[in-house]
């Protein structure tokens, strides 16, 4: 008698709060799967609104087709249709669109993907689309792959040569075209695979060409670095340098009541785009006016020392701090503040961020002074908006950190000190968890709950340097204790005559004329 079939019922929890039943039962010795969610006008191809009692209805109502054999897969909406087929293979663009689709839609994978995430993989794409684009999967195999990689690898070196010699390439917008990393490379070379394995899956390959040995790239592994606190404190005293102070703007007395409304505007450092939009202006005008003025009203505020203070004192990353807004604050109550973190690329990282008091006044003086230049204050603004007013992007924090570390290391060097190693937000938020685990007695779980941390890897990492770190006294109480010893010389009596000053003894007449004795024996 053959064996009944069977089949498994899976809820997942996804990233929206909602469930994903997964089911899996056998058809014609093949494992089929059924991805059915719970969120309502679902675009995968279910349909949406499923509850668990339904979900299991479904599963119970495919078996009995398996079982009968009628069972047929149910087809996807028309965004999300099968690519193949009787007619033709397609192409690796076509393909790739549809993968990206299907990601976002969640009908691959677990859960669907964020929008941040969703940018990274068509930045993949678009690389991969430049030299696979237009071939057919059947036709890419391993040794196209390998051409690509081969390819992607001589790219990178062949640019970093121009840029040792003063050449740099530009794309056709004018922009700089920076040579690909080794990380970047392999994360190439994984999106490829991830798609080419789905590409299996729906029978246009017989095999994953881009599962490889020889595809396979070594990435250094980069130095994980953290600031000693006189160096942050040097850090954040140039962060704050940087930020132009408020008050008079150095202009002369205006002629005109426009000039006079540019000089004022300039005088709360706002750029001449945003001074012509204010008054409905050309920019060229506001420009004529500040030039005849002798005006620099510079890239106005965007809040350096607040963003490198929120790095280095809070140990949030750096897109935390991009996406944080305003109604995520509480500093104008008893005490120090918080900061709540409702979005994060961990669940752990969704969390109460307690702030230090030095740093919750630095955060009211920020606000304080985004209102005095007119910005957006209201609760859905962002904390640290860039000069439009929008969101800044990670990159341009990143540059801020570098920046300031420039100038605190040229303050180090001329006072005899080494300078900053290679600082980036990233190291900031190691600096933080180094002083907040000696500030806090090495409370490992209190520090994790800080940064958003599921697993101690590199809190305990950051340990184990502080730890190498405290043995350095060892090397002090080594001196001490041969310095004692030095001085207790002194104090010691006299020895009588050594070995070579004894007087040396005949040997025995009875031992006269014996040969010595071989050791062999």
């Amino acid at each position: 008698m053959a064996c009944q079939t069977r089949g498994s019922f899976e809820a997942r929890v996804l990233a929206d709060g909602t469930r994903a039943f997964h089911l899996r039962f056998q058809f014609n010795r093949k494992r089929e799967s059924l991805v059915l969610h719970e969120r309502p006008n679902c675009g995968c191809g279910c349909g949406g609104g499923w509850g668990e009692m339904a979900a299991r209805t479904e599963l119970g109502d495919a078996l009995a087709r398996v079982r009968a054999g009628v069972w047929e897969r149910p087809k996807a909406p028309r965004g999300l249709a099968r690519f193949g087929g009787p007619r033709r293979a397609p192409t690796f663009a076509e393909y790739a669109a549809w993968w990206l689709q299907a990601k976002r839609a969640g009908a691959l994978g677990d859960r669907a993907i964020s929008e941040s995430t969703l940018r990274h993989y068509r930045g993949c794409v678009s690389h991969l689309e430049a030299h696979l684009g237009p071939y057919p999967l059947s036709r890419i195999d391993a040794d196209a792959c390998f051409e690509l990689k081969a390819h992607l690898v001589e790219e990178a070196r062949a640019r970093r040569e121009r840029i040792a010699t003063g050449r740099v390439s530009r794309d056709a917008r004018g922009n700089p075209l920076r040579p690909l990393g080794a990380a970047t490379i392999r994360t190439l070379l994984n999106i490829l695979a991830a798609i080419l394995e789905e590409a299996v899956e729906d029978r246009h390959l017989s095999a994953n060409p881009a599962r490889s040995r020889r595809l396979a790239i070594k990435v250094p592994k980069p130095r994980c670095t953290f600031l000693e606190a006189e160096e942050l404190a040097y850090l954040l005293a140039a962060a704050a340098d940087q930020d132009r102070p408020l008050g008079p703007h150095p202009c002369p007395e205006p002629r005109g009541a426009t000039a006079a409304a540019v000089a004022e505007l300039a005088a709360r450092w706002l750029r001449p785009a945003q001074i012509a939009e204010r008054l409905g202006i050309s920019t060229q005008a506001v420009t004529s006016h500040l030039r005849r003025a002798g005006a620099r009203p510079g890239r106005g505020y965007i809040g350096r020392r607040v963003i490198c203070e929120m790095l280095g004192r809070s140990g949030l990353r750096v897109s935390e701090l991009c996406d944080a807004r305003i109604k995520d604050l509480r500093v104008y109550g008893p005490g120090a503040g918080r900061i709540l973190v409702p979005r994060s690329k961990t669940e752990a990282g969704r969390r109460v961020v307690e702030m230090t008091p030095a740093l919750t006044e630095v955060v009211r003086a920020h606000l304080e002074r985004l209102g005095e230049l007119g910005r957006p204050c209201d609760p859905e603004a962002y904390l640290v908006p860039n000069l439009r007013d929008g969101r800044l992007s990670p990159a341009r924090a990143g540059q801020i950190v570098a920046e300031a570390a420039r100038v605190a290391s040229q303050r180090l060097v001329s006072k005899g000190r080494p300078p900053l190693p290679h600082t980036t937000p990233h190291t900031l938020r190691r600096t933080y968890v180094s002083i907040a685990l000696l500030a806090n007695g090495f409370d490992v779980k209190f520090v994790m709950s800080q940064v958003g941390h599921v697993d101690s890897t590199m809190t305990l990492d950051v340990y184990a340097r502080l730890a190498q770190r405290a043995r350095r006294a060892h090397g002090v109480s080594f001196d001490r204790v041969v310095a004692e010893a030095e001085a207790g010389t002194d104090s010691l009596p006299e020895l009588g005559p050594g070995p070579a000053q004894l007087p040396l003894t005949p040997p025995p007449a009875r031992w006269a004329g014996r040969r010595p004795r071989r050791s062999g024996r």
